[in-house]
């Protein structure tokens, strides 16, 4: 990463702070107008949540994941609503003014404020008094997310979670759901069980394999039975919800999984372990960059560091973003400094310029794919990259397929899902020294 592109992205983000300043001014312009009876209800709903809409989507990119979740938070409340009397007025200025103190190349959150601030947040009058305990007599407030394929199956599960009054935040995506999920982990998720790009059945797998949301109650909505070959390899503790005649007595059920886990929500809900965000520029252990642009310029670049103390460098040539999601998780603990390269091409190229300790090369990838950008990179002029340990990562890993990789220049072969200790002990045999 060059100086030019990292302030290139630096002015992207600066730009970004200032649209967020500008908008939240615009539409608390236009809520005064809702109010003085200048601007019809509707009307400004719909302006809300197209804005809500755009902060959603470009504070994902420019790494203000915390104001991208209050934005699809702040649309998803107005989708619950029709109206801006009474307490939703109030309640979408809140949202406004968390966005606009956020809008700060200065303000980090660690995870636990995050999730704190997210789950302090307005929910739509219809939702937002929790469900009174028969058994205690205490509210209960209970968040649950859903990423859910048919719109008719959405609402009648809106419908069935309504009766307790507790959140229900709906997702596009299953990606999207899980990069929620990651910062302010629910009390419970409900996930088609067919879903684009990564299914439910895909994501129920990740979860088990993330510390931080493999206790959460995971369901899927199904037309299928519980028994079929479909759900091999799904956690035992994964719960079903039919989409047949059974749906409401389903809906109770797992919803006592999500009241129980709700109970312990004050204790646990937020991890020991704290992690910059808001605007996403720190890790704790591992460093991450992207090629072609940098989130963590590391201190000391270029110069050399002694062997003992400095932390391994790996290129991760991956184009699935929940697969790049999931390695940065299984190293978060560790001293690892990662790069991410999304293609063969972008693999190549971060080789020519970079000396790396291990490259984990995904085999099937667009533009380039992982074998012949492993023969391009035994092939450069760089003396290390012909030496670097390549470790192919692919879901076909049979005994043909692993004498393939070895023969395209590769040094060992990981099977997708990816199990991460086997991942680690792949990589401690393959370095001069083992990572912890």
């Amino acid at each position: 990463m060059n100086s030019g592109e990292d302030e290139s992205y630096q002015l992207l983000q600066q730009d970004f702070v200032d649209q967020c300043h500008s908008v939240v001014e615009d539409l608390e312009d236009r809520l005064n107008q809702v109010y003085a009876g200048q601007m019809g209800e509707a009307e400004a709903i719909q302006l809300i949540r197209r804005e809500a809409h755009n902060l959603k989507g470009q504070g994902t990119v420019f790494g203000f994941s915390v104001i991208a979740m209050i934005a699809h938070r702040l649309e998803d409340y107005l989708a619950k609503t029709n109206s801006l009397g009474g307490e939703n007025i109030d309640a979408v200025n809140v949202y406004l003014d968390h966005i606009g103190k956020l809008a700060d190349v200065n303000r980090v959150l660690d995870q636990t404020e995050a999730a704190r601030l997210l789950r302090s947040l307005p929910q739509a009058s219809d939702l937002s008094q929790g469900q009174v305990s028969l058994e205690t007599g205490a509210v209960e407030e209970v968040e649950v997310m859903v990423s859910i394929s048919s719109r008719l199956h959405l609402h009648r599960l809106a419908q069935e979670l309504n009766r307790p009054g507790w959140r229900m935040i709906s997702f596009g995506s299953t990606l999207e759901l899980l990069e929620n999920a990651l910062v302010s982990p629910p009390d419970g998720v409900i996930v088609s069980g067919e879903m684009p790009k990564v299914s439910g059945i895909d994501l129920g797998r990740i979860f088990q394999v993330l510390d931080r949301v493999r206790d959460i109650p995971f369901v899927l909505l199904t037309s299928r039975k519980k028994d079929s070959a479909h759900f091999a390899g799904l956690p035992e503790r994964t719960e079903f919800i039919s989409t047949g005649t059974s749906f409401s007595q389903d809906v109770l059920r797992v919803s006592k999984c999500f009241s129980a886990a709700a109970k312990n929500t004050e204790a646990s809900q937020i991890p020991k372990q704290k992690r910059s965000l808001g605007n996403e520029r720190g890790v704790e252990k591992t460093a991450v960059k992207q090629a072609g642009l940098s989130r963590e310029p590391r201190k000391g670049d270029g110069e050399e560091q002694p062997e003992k103390s400095r932390n391994l460098k790996i290129l991760v040539a991956e184009d699935n973003k929940i697969n790049r999601m999931l390695i940065q998780s299984f190293f978060e603990k560790l001293p690892f400094d990662l790069m991410f390269a999304e293609n063969g091409v972008e693999a190549v190229e971060c080789c020519r310029r970079e000396k790396f300790d291990v490259v984990l090369m995904d085999v099937i990838m667009p533009e380039m794919d992982g074998m012949e950008a492993t023969g391009k990179i035994r092939a450069l002029e760089n003396n290390e990259a012909g030496k670097v340990p390549i470790i192919a990562l692919t879901a076909d890993d049979t005994e043909e397929d692993r004498l393939r990789y070895k023969e395209a220049g590769m040094n060992g072969c990981i099977g997708k899902p990816i199990d991460p200790m086997t991942l680690i002990e792949m990589i401690n045999s393959l370095v001069a020294r083992p990572c912890p």
